[in-house]
């Protein structure tokens, strides 16, 4: 399964009272990054996990176990 940090995210469009359009933007593109970054590092971790049990199930068939019951 191919995971990527490719995430479409949405956040309020509203601007807080006393925020001009510029610094609301600025905002607004700090967060989608910050989110961005966080799931790149969540994919990251997920692929290294299955790539982990994978080879923890290619050991155990090697020696004759099967698959493991969850």
């Amino acid at each position: 399964m191919e995971m990527r940090s490719l995430y479409s995210i949405s956040l309020p469009t509203e601007r807080a009272e006393g925020d001009d359009r510029k610094t609301h933007e600025d905002r607004i593109k700090k967060n989608e990054s910050c989110l961005n970054m966080n799931f790149g590092i969540i994919s990251d971790k997920l692929y290294e996990m299955e790539l982990r049990m994978a080879v923890l199930e290619a050991a155990l068939e090697s020696r004759g176990g099967g698959q493991p019951h969850l």
